[in-house]
């Protein structure tokens, strides 16, 4: 049978909201939590209680608990405006600009060097991601017509990258 909460309230919820605002030094959070305590009561069907003031500082405290580790995960640390000029940008220094085009420059030229179908088929793979089956598919080939373009043009970018 369930306790009448009206009553474990007046009995327990003035005493149940100290404990809490001591802890939380929140008077609004501490009442939140009396109040999420008492709809927990509320919500439990028939449960046999046989200490109702141990339940509800039970049940009160795992509602604190989970709150605690909720404002932990919130929290943030106030940074002075001079702190966040150390924080690394999320693009690349102009020099590093630089050198990733031309190192795509190269790239690109070493795969114009390539037969015309061996290039078609390294860019669909390499680049835009197709397996070989749905190359093949895609260009009429067989898979291993596929395979012996691909070993091709990495044998020959392979070769071209040692020579620099």
């Amino acid at each position: 049978m369930q306790p009448d909460l009206s009553l474990v309230f007046t009995a327990h919820g003035s005493e149940l909201r100290r404990y809490l605002h001591r802890r939380v030094r929140d008077r609004h959070v501490a009442s939140d939590l009396v109040q999420d305590t008492f709809v927990n009561l509320l919500e439990r069907p028939d449960s046999r209680i046989n200490d109702i003031r141990a339940y509800v500082y039970t049940v009160a405290r795992n509602l604190l608990l989970n709150h605690l580790k909720q404002e932990a995960r919130r929290r943030t640390d106030p940074m002075p405006p001079e702190a966040f000029g150390d924080i690394a940008a999320d693009q690349p220094s102009p020099e590093e600009a630089v050198d990733a085009r031309q190192q795509l420059e190269r790239v690109y030229a070493m795969v114009q060097e390539l037969p015309r179908r061996t290039q078609e088929i390294f860019v669909l793979n390499r680049i835009d991601g197709l397996t070989h089956a749905q190359v093949a598919q895609r260009l009429g080939l067989s898979e291993s017509t596929v395979q012996k373009h691909l070993a091709m043009a990495i044998a020959h970018m392979t070769r071209r990258m040692r020579a620099r």
